[in-house]
């Protein structure tokens, strides 16, 4: 199974309440970040755990990013993510450039689309490829809706469980 959160924008503790719910769940093997980490203190977090990210539109220090996240084994998969999991084919985008999305889905390589950026869940499918936005995992208190979330993905099954945090 796989643990999917996006747009913690540097709230650390947010990750850390994520993960111990994947923990909890048993069977989170890996944990998919769809970008705007927001600092190197979610890498911390994210670094407790078989993992790896991909950069958000808000995430300035790229290559400070991907420096510290290789020295905590986290894996910086740039602007494009591609992971093999369970015998699928899952690309990891942020979400922010529409046209490498548009690509993406017209070439119809992959089984699953995991995305963040938009501040709300989506789930929907263009050919074979499933759309999966977990939503933001951090809300400020200025937003519509105070809760952040996760996702649970069973690739095998298709399954997934939203985590509201």
């Amino acid at each position: 199974m796989l643990g999917v959160i996006s747009n913690t924008d540097g709230r650390a503790e947010a990750v850390a309440a994520a993960l111990n719910i994947f923990r909890g769940s048993g069977n989170v093997a890996f944990v998919v970040h769809c970008g705007d980490v927001g600092g190197r203190h979610v890498l911390d977090a994210l670094g407790s755990v078989a993992s790896a990210f991909i950069w958000g539109d808000r995430d300035r220090d790229r290559m400070g990013l991907l420096r510290y996240a290789h020295s905590l084994g986290v894996d910086c998969m740039g602007l494009i993510g591609d992971l093999e999991f369970d015998d699928k084919k899952i690309a990891i985008v942020h979400g922010d450039d529409r046209k490498l999305m548009r690509r993406l889905l017209d070439e119809q390589q992959h089984d699953f689309l995991l995305v963040g950026h938009e501040l709300s869940v989506e789930d929907y499918t263009v050919g074979k490829t499933r759309v999966l936005n977990p939503g933001p995992l951090y809300r400020s208190s200025s937003g519509s809706q105070n809760a952040g979330s996760a996702m649970l993905l069973d690739p095998t099954s298709g399954k997934i469980k939203l985590v509201p945090l």
